[in-house]
C-alpha cells in the first residue's frame, strides 16, 4: 500500500512535479519542429546542467573526469544540432535546439528535487505520487489544446501509440528513479541515460532507409554524423564511470 509522504517530502516532491511538466512542454515543442534523431539525443546535455546544479543544491564534488565527460556530451550536442532541411534556411535550426536546451535546464532542477524527495521516500512510493501529481498538473494544458482545436479524445492508432508511450515513459522514469536512489549523486544516472541517443539515431536511420517518413527524412551522411555524436556520448560515459570515486 502506498504510504502518505512525510511533511518534509512535499516541497521537493511538488517542485519536481511542476518542473517535470514544464520540461515536457518544451520537449514536445522541440519534437514538433525538429528531427527526433537530432532533438532527443540533446537530452544528454541534462547531465551538464544537473551536475552544475548539484554543486550548490546537493553539495556534490566531482573529479576532472566527470567534467571532461560533461564537456564531451556538450560537444556531441553541438554536432547533433546539425540538421539540414530543404524547407529551412539554415543547417543549424535554432528553435528546436533552444527549446531542447531549455527543457534540459528545467529537467536538471527536476533531478535535483527528485533526489531530495528520495531522502524521505522509497522509489516505488515516490513514483506513485510523482506520476499522480504530474498527471493532474498536465491537465492544465487542456485549454491550450482546445484553442488549437486538437481532439481531446484519442481513437484507433493514436490511442494505441499513446498507451504504449505512457507505459514506456512510466517504466523509464521508474528505472531512472531507482538509479538516482542507488547513486550518490545525479551525474552518473544522467550520463547513463544519455546513451539512449545512439538507439534513437539507429532507429531513425533504419526507418528512413526503409522509406518511412514517419519520423524524419535525412541523408546517410547526416545519420553517420549523428551516430558519431552519440558514440561520443558513450565515450563520455566510459570516462566518467571508469574514473568515478569508489562508493558512488
Amino acid at each position: 500500500m502506498p504510504q502518505f509522504p512525510p511533511a518534509a517530502a512535499w516541497a521537493p516532491l511538488l517542485i519536481s512535479c511542476m518542473t517535470c511538466v514544464a520540461a515536457y512542454l518544451f520537449l514536445y515543442s522541440a519534437l514538433h519542429c525538429g528531427d527526433v534523431s537530432s532533438v532527443m539525443p540533446i537530452m544528454g546535455s541534462k547531465v551538464v546542467f544537473s551536475g552544475l546544479l548539484a554543486v550548490p543544491f546537493l553539495h556534490e564534488k566531482h573529479n576532472w573526469q566527470v567534467y571532461t565527460a560533461a564537456v564531451l556530451v556538450a560537444i556531441a550536442i553541438a554536432i547533433l544540432s546539425y540538421s539540414p532541411s530543404k524547407s529551412a534556411s539554415g543547417r543549424f535550426p535554432l528553435k528546436p535546439v533552444a527549446l531542447m536546451t531549455a527543457c534540459c535546464v528545467i529537467f536538471g532542477f527536476t533531478d535535483i528535487y527528485i533526489k531530495r524527495t528520495l531522502v524521505y521516500m522509497d522509489s516505488c512510493n515516490f513514483m506513485i505520487y510523482y506520476n499522480l501529481i504530474a498527471g493532474v498538473l498536465s491537465l492544465g494544458v487542456i485549454p491550450y489544446i482546445r484553442q488549437k482545436r486538437v481532439p481531446l479524445i484519442l481513437i484507433g492508432k493514436d490511442l494505441r501509440l499513446s498507451i504504449c508511450s505512457a507505459f514506456s515513459l512510466v517504466a523509464a522514469t521508474l528505472l531512472f528513479t531507482v538509479m538516482l536512489k542507488m547513486s550518490a549523486g545525479v551525474v552518473i544516472p544522467n550520463i547513463l541515460q544519455s546513451t539512449r541517443g545512439i538507439f534513437i539515431v539507429l532507429i531513425s536511420a533504419v526507418l528512413s532507409h526503409r522509406g518511412s517518413t514517419m519520423l524524419e527524412t535525412q541523408n546517410r551522411k547526416v545519420y553517420v554524423l549523428r551516430l558519431a555524436a552519440s558514440i561520443l556520448i558513450i565515450v563520455s560515459v566510459w570516462i566518467a564511470l571508469s574514473h568515478f570515486p569508489a562508493g558512488s
